[in-house]
């Protein structure tokens, strides 16, 4: 399983340049273990922090433009961090797994002479061969959507028995990533993995009213990122983990003060009810009834039950 050893984010919101574990060049410093908790007071970039994780997300699953649109962020001007001229710059410090050579991931969008986020520069590097640290040598390297890309899966740049596995890039569309595009192709499986990694990211937008929905009876394997599904996934867990359903939610309940059981019921119209017992009354209540904490805390321990299906997901 890939792991996040550092991130870096550069001028985006409150964030003129934060860092968290470990990145390429760095002689010291802890990596990121593999559950890390921020805390901090109201309005020091919290949530700024993980839009940051979301933010690169969405550009590979989108472009920057459309990113920059995306879930109420306003566009590039409004996340460009106040008093900044230059850039927004994010830095992926990971390895593939443990002990595997690490990878480093720089990113940097602009805005064009029209006034449009683009793709300002890419940059792809890797350890070189048997190396589990030290200098990383660049596999991408992309400026305004031209550069190089070393094919395969050892050549890398600054190695001259390798320097000739390379071909030009140019891009037609300066708004998409590089390795969105790139990371399709099979003579670029290590853009590729890094590309899947991106995708696999799980990033939460919880919303308590999204959650206090009805939505149609159905099993359904995964939260989505509002949370409107909540139900459904109980649905799943009853379905799939029979035997240990109840085990799950009574484990669940147990972390949530005030709250005995948990249940669903389908009603008639097969709409999922998702029901909470504090053991004091003989009517549960629903989730319509519960407060904004308590359905954050069962959704997100809800997330970490996830694992119990055998897939294992990034989730912030």
């Amino acid at each position: 399983m890939a792991i996040i050893e550092g991130f870096r984010v550069q001028n985006f919101r409150a964030l003129r340049d934060v860092t968290l574990g470990k990145l390429s060049g760095q002689p010291s410093g802890e990596p990121l273990t593999p559950f890390t908790v921020v805390i901090g007071k109201n309005g020091s970039g919290k949530s700024s922090l993980f839009d940051a994780f979301g933010f690169v997300a969405d550009c590979l699953a989108t472009d920057v433009e459309t990113a920059c649109d995306m879930k109420d962020r306003g566009g590039f001007e409004r996340l460009l961090s106040k008093g900044v001229d230059g850039p927004i710059r994010f830095e992926v410090f990971y390895r593939e797994a443990i002990n595997e050579r690490p990878i480093s991931y720089e990113l940097s969008i602009a805005l064009d002479k029209s006034g449009r986020p683009f793709v300002e520069s890419e940059l792809l590097k890797q350890a070189g061969k048997g190396k589990t640290r030290g200098r990383l040598f660049p596999f991408l390297r992309l400026h305004h959507g031209k550069g190089m890309a070393w094919v395969g899966e050892e050549a890398v740049e600054d190695a001259d028995e390798e320097g000739r596995a390379r071909i030009e890039v140019e891009q037609t569309d300066r708004r998409q990533l590089g390795i969105a595009t790139l990371g399709t192709l099979m003579e670029h499986p290590r853009i590729k993995r890094f590309r899947d990694f991106l995708k696999g990211w799980y990033l939460s937008y919880f919303y308590p009213d999204a959650a206090r929905s009805l939505p149609s009876a159905g099993p359904q394997r995964h939260l989505t990122i509002h949370g409107d599904n909540i139900g459904n996934v109980v649905q799943f867990m009853e379905r799939e983990h029979k035997d240990r359903f109840k085990s799950i939610l009574a484990r669940i309940a147990s972390k949530i003060p005030g709250i005995a059981a948990i249940d669903i019921k389908v009603t008639d119209d097969k709409r999922v009810l998702l029901r909470f017992n504090d053991g004091a009354f003989d009517d549960p209540f629903f989730a319509q009834q519960m407060s904004d904490g308590t359905l954050k805390v069962f959704a997100y321990l809800l997330l970490l039950e996830e694992r119990v299906g055998g897939e294992d997901r990034a989730a912030t």
